[in-house]
């Protein structure tokens, strides 16, 4: 109800106005961002850190051939415009459906049927290059592979999607919104109010701040003045694993919902040549009505670089402490430092909408762990970094390609990760553990786990305006506990209509 609330606001707004301009929102998804990465590093001159988009940067609602105003209504809302569209001199306006129909099977260790019901609509408004604003809402219901019933089980929530009813059963019925409206004072001063994801840094994850978690009420303060661009970010998150209870003393008391915490981000981008880009990052999380141990507040550090050599190759990195006396690379103490280092291209080889990513992110164990889980580094159950949380090496590789009306995305993932050998002890990966029982601190310690996850898609875009096309599918995940020798293998199949822009992160 308070997410149709909102909506019903928004849309409220929508009608006392006209409708968009050239200033436009763009929601985060980092394949469609990567497809686009002709547009958005097209100038190594560019501040593109911080994500989602609102600017001109780039338009994912790009076209595909000319447009023929000839056909007939239907085959352009079908093919080419979107559902409702008002293009003025100082004004645009679009309206969606957005529908998610998916069929497929898992086959391997557990053998299931799966399906995706969503029913969605998104609208965006923009007004004389000064006025943004966009919003969307989906009503789902789903059944997914079994690794990922284990994850949402494991969180208390569907990763990276929010609250769901029938958790137990896996057969999730959930609704989920985005909100995000922006004003253009001037290049100095920007303000946005949202309900929203944010993702700092180039890589498909981060180790800052990422779109890992689910949506969060955050206010965004930012303008760029020459070569510095700056971001001053306010957060209002939920915390479910710490409820608000009748009585603090009782934890049989009634639940009066959810925990509350907040977290300050403030990021700094500057172009510090004609190739490199230098940011500062820190963070702040307190709670409210904190008691814990450990301070009142969970501050941290990040550094995040790019490096553009030749127009078409960018080189990136990212380097994240949360405890600045605990900062360092060795194993042999508590050294809590998370980094990522990484590569992309796009055109490659000359061909034109081919583009690659290459990338390495680590974590040490109890990074963003602290001794009060109040104010740990996570969101909604969920990390605010990397989904893994902590204790893990990944190499990952992505490739996208688009000819014509098709698309073909790949990926592949090898991950190394510790896991607790028993509830009551803490190696470093749980974010919301508080005692250190563990004397070492070698990444991976504790249940070793070797995790790897490839996927290829292959889909026929219909309507590019809001990412309507065919999708055909293929998962093969193989994890293995190499202290208990449990082996679980997924391979999913999965086929379907779908229109979304909303990011889908399956390699839990």
């Amino acid at each position: 109800m308070k997410h149709a609330r909102l909506i019903l606001l928004v849309l409220g707004l929508l009608a006392t106005k006209a409708g968009i301009s050239q200033i436009h929102y763009q929601p985060y998804s980092y394949e469609q961002y990567q497809r686009n990465m002709s547009q958005i590093h097209a100038d190594s001159l560019t501040h593109t850190v911080v994500k989602p988009f609102i600017g001109a940067n780039i338009d994912a609602r790009h076209e595909i051939g000319t447009q023929d105003t000839t056909r007939s209504w239907w085959y352009r809302k079908l093919f080419n415009e979107h559902l409702i569209e008002v293009a003025k001199d100082d004004h645009t306006f679009y309206l969606d459906f957005m529908p998610d129909f998916i069929i497929g099977g898992e086959r391997g260790t557990n053998s299931k049927s799966l399906w995706t019901n969503t029913r969605g609509a998104q609208a965006g408004l923009s007004v004389n290059k000064k006025f943004s604003l966009f919003v969307s809402f989906y009503e789902n219901q789903a059944r997914y592979a079994s690794y990922i019933d284990s994850t949402a089980r494991g969180i208390g929530n569907l990763p990276g999607q929010g609250f769901s009813k029938n958790l137990n059963t896996g057969k999730y019925d959930w609704m989920n919104a985005t909100a995000n409206m922006s004003y253009h004072f001037s290049d100095a001063f920007n303000v946005s109010v949202a309900y929203d994801k944010l993702h700092i840094g180039e890589g498909y994850r981060s180790v800052l701040i990422s779109d890992n978690p689910y949506n969060f009420t955050h206010a965004r303060l930012s303008g760029t003045v020459g070569r510095w661009q700056y971001h001053s970010i306010w957060a209002y998150m939920n915390d479910l694993r710490n409820p608000r209870m009748a009585d603090v003393d009782n934890p049989f008391s009634e639940r009066l919902g959810n925990g509350v915490k907040y977290g300050a981000f403030q990021y700094v981008d500057y172009l510090a040549g004609e190739k490199v880009t230098l940011g500062l990052f820190h963070s702040l999380i307190w709670a409210q009505n904190n008691q814990g141990t450990g301070g009142k507040a969970n501050g941290g550090l990040g550094l995040n670089v790019k490096y553009q050599p030749w127009q078409k190759y960018i080189f990136y990195g990212q380097l994240y402490a949360d405890d600045i006396s605990k900062f360092g690379f060795g194993s042999g103490d508590n050294h809590r430092t998370a980094f990522q280092l990484g590569g992309k291209t796009y055109d490659l080889f000359d061909v034109a909408n081919l583009n690659v990513t290459v990338e390495y992110n680590q974590a040490a164990p109890y990074t963003y762990q602290h001794p009060n889980n109040r104010i740990n580094y996570t969101s909604n159950g969920e990390p605010l970094a990397h989904p893994r949380g902590a204790n893990f090496r990944e190499a990952l590789g992505i490739a996208t390609y688009r000819w014509n009306r098709w698309e073909v995305y790949g990926q592949s993932m090898y991950a190394r990760y510790g896991l607790d050998p028993t509830d009551t002890r803490n190696v470093g990966v749980d974010l919301f553990k508080e005692d250190v029982t563990e004397d070492g601190f070698k990444i991976a310690q504790g249940n070793l786990n070797n995790l790897f996850y490839h996927e290829l898609r292959l889909s026929y875009v219909m309507n590019p305006k809001y990412n309507l096309r065919w999708e055909l599918g293929l998962i093969d995940r193989r994890n293995k506990n190499t202290v208990s020798g449990d082996y679980h293998h997924s391979m999913i199949f999965t086929f379907g209509l779908r229109s979304s822009f909303r990011t889908f992160q399956r390699e839990y």
